[in-house]
């Protein structure tokens, strides 16, 4: 055969680069840096020469000999594409490489970028990561244009925007001869980058709750609960995208998006009865009821988290002091059907819409999903505990975020993180908007309610919370569960005019008038220093009833 006709073509890749984020105040929070690789070109291995190849790649780079094999099965019907061996070389490795591959020149090392993150490891379950694409990927995603040893957003944004910001790959195809030799290019395209996201977080407030939250399990969201933008979330334990393989082997689940994970409520819920009796005139603000310490159904005894009681004490201070009897009746009255509903309405039991991915529904229970699930009649002590926040109920920081900020204007809001997609010469691709549900509940009964969750911070169970020159709202939470309970703390502020809503839980925390009331009132005071718009709060006067 004439020489000519085993001419063969060789591409080089130039890998795009990914597009760049940035915060709500043009900050850069994820950019690119030069990396280097380490490539085997499949169609210059033979039987002669595979096994000294790939010994020699293996000990340079410590990939195993099976896995490299693996990399070239997979990548066989492609014979004239680059197989990546391993990415992110340091400069000694690659030092290494070009003096041994001079010998093989079916070794390539090639530079490409990859992401760099200019502040560590903030808003890393936001922002996600990205790696190379596995088999299960490649097969889901092969005829959108992916192929082995490409990069592919594996969490957070970097996953669900994915497509948006991997760009289109460029490079050369080269005509080479039998003996590997360069002879013509046959086509040439330069690298597309990816496209550039803007968005709501803010990287500064974002590194003041990841402070505050630090060496505890849990999770923050800040919302504002005009236009739904996320402002700040965090998740603890958090993770490092340069090293994750340590995290991987963390057994604290440092992965896991704490702040969109589903668990049980206790008092935070309390607002949502009082609004259920309150409109279904089961109750009213000003009736006395009797707190002893406890509350007795039939035989059953369910204590208040005050032991001593709260004495005569009215609908409306049972929502200032948290007391559990005062709900344990107000559960009895509503049922399971009513608390469900208003629940729903407030926008539990299914996911917000928020723009990442894993987020968890959390649970609504009734009667009906019950007997469905567990097989069993609902139980009148199952609304005393729904009452209260107990028992099947599992609610997210970033779901309560949303309610509160109900609460606090009326209306409901969808949170979202990205707030536009601009190719390379800033042309918007997409949009987020402020999407807005208005509550089907009675102005009257919302004040009775906002009244009472500002007399929480001012003389009750909140006042751990309180920051001085800025009024706020809000409600503490104990979580029962096994071990130590969780602990909760919801408030908005300012009380007249919100402007954010801040949405605090620590894993076993314990009591939320304490660890998450700090954690929200660190988070309102960094807030009033450095982005408060000024308004003055209204000064606190015990309401008429």
């Amino acid at each position: 055969m004439h020489l000519a006709q085993r001419n063969a073509a060789r591409v080089i890749p130039v890998v795009a680069q990914r597009g760049i984020i940035y915060d709500r105040y043009h900050k850069v929070i994820v950019t690119n840096r030069v990396d280097f690789g380490v490539y085997l070109l499949p169609h210059l291995i033979d039987n002669n020469n595979k096994v000294q190849i790939l010994n020699t790649v293996s000990r340079l780079t410590g990939v195993p000999v099976a896995e490299i094999e693996n990399r070239l099965e997979i990548k066989k019907s492609r014979t004239f594409e680059p197989v990546l061996v391993k990415g992110d070389l340091s400069l000694q490795t690659v030092s290494h490489i070009e003096e041994e591959k001079e010998k093989f020149d079916a070794i390539v090392v090639r530079s490409q970028p990859v992401r760099s993150y200019p502040y560590g490891t903030a808003a890393a379950h936001v922002l996600g990561y990205v790696g190379e694409i596995d088999a299960n990927e490649l097969e889901q995603y092969k005829d959108e244009g992916y192929k082995l040893g490409d990069s592919i957003g594996k969490m957070g944004l970097e996953k669900l925007y994915d497509r948006y910001l991997r760009g289109e790959d460029g490079g050369q195809k080269l005509e080479i001869d039998v003996y590997g030799t360069p002879v013509r290019v046959i086509e040439s395209n330069d690298p597309v980058p990816g496209n550039n996201l803007e968005i709501t977080i803010d990287i500064e407030l974002q590194r003041e709750v990841e402070r505050l939250l630090a060496g505890k399990n849990g999770g923050v969201v800040i919302l504002d609960p005009i236009s739904g933008e996320v402002l700040a979330m965090a998740s603890s334990p958090t993770f490092d995208q340069k090293r994750l393989l340590a995290s991987l082997k963390d057994p604290r689940h440092p992965f896991m998006n704490r702040a969109i994970s589903a668990y049980p409520s206790g008092s935070i819920f309390k607002p949502i009865t009082l609004i259920s009796v309150l409109e279904e005139k089961l109750a009213n603000p000003l009736e006395i009821l009797f707190c002893p310490g406890f509350y007795m159904l039939g035989d059953h005894r369910a204590n208040c988290w005050k032991l001593t009681g709260h004495g005569r004490i009215s609908v409306f201070e049972g929502l200032v002091w948290s007391c559990d009897v005062v709900f344990y009746e107000m559960g009895r009255r509503a049922g399971p059907a009513l608390l469900s509903n208003y629940a729903k309405i407030f926008g539990l039991g299914k996911e917000t819409g928020i723009d990442l991915p894993q987020e968890k529904p959390g649970l609504v229970p009734d009667a009906d999903w019950k007997q469905r699930v567990l097989k069993e009649k609902w139980y009148p002590g199952d609304s005393i505990n729904f009452g209260i926040g107990q028992g099947y109920l599992q609610v997210s920081p970033l779901q309560m975020s949303v309610l509160y900020g109900a609460l606090a204007t009326g209306e409901k809001v969808r949170p979202f993180i990205v707030r536009n997609v601009k190719d390379p010469e800033g042309k918007v691709l997409l949009e987020n908007k402020t999407k807005v549900e208005k509550l089907s509940i009675k102005a009257e009964i919302l004040k009775t309610v906002r009244e009472a969750l500002y007399a929480v911070v001012v003389r009750g169970t909140g006042r751990g919370a309180q920051v001085e020159g800025m009024s706020s709202a809000g409600k503490t939470g104990t979580a029962e569960n096994p071990g130590l309970p969780h602990a909760w703390f919801l408030c908005w502020a300012p009380c007249d005019k919100p402007e954010i809503v801040v949405a605090a839980f620590v894993e076993h925390g314990q009591h939320g008038d304490q660890v998450t009331a700090s954690i929200a009132r660190g988070g309102l005071e960094w807030y009033k220093t450095h982005r408060f718009k000024g308004e003055k709060p209204l000064p606190y006067t015990k309401p008429v009833i």
